[in-house]
């Protein structure tokens, strides 16, 4: 099972919610008839097979990786030089 972050970003011109990982990873789950959406649904964002903009799915994974920076939710491994 992933663990989301509890971050959500709701992108309507994409008819989907955003999300990543605790390791960074973009997911998407589409938004439903009703405006919500189903958890279960959330799938990873394929960004060689989507018709989304690359550089605004680049946008929307940094700035959901930069929220859960702030609540202390993301996993970032540390650098040893």
């Amino acid at each position: 099972m992933t663990n989301f972050t509890g971050a959500f970003l709701t992108v309507e011109n994409h008819g989907c919610v955003y999300t990543v990982c605790t390791e960074g990873v973009l997911f998407s789950a589409p938004i439903l008839a009703n405006g919500s959406m189903n958890m279960n649904e959330f799938d990873i964002v394929n960004f060689y097979e989507t018709d989304a903009n690359q550089e605004e799915l680049n946008e929307i994974q940094d700035a959901l990786i930069d929220m859960t920076k702030h609540i202390g939710l993301y996993f970032q491994s540390s650098v040893v030089a």
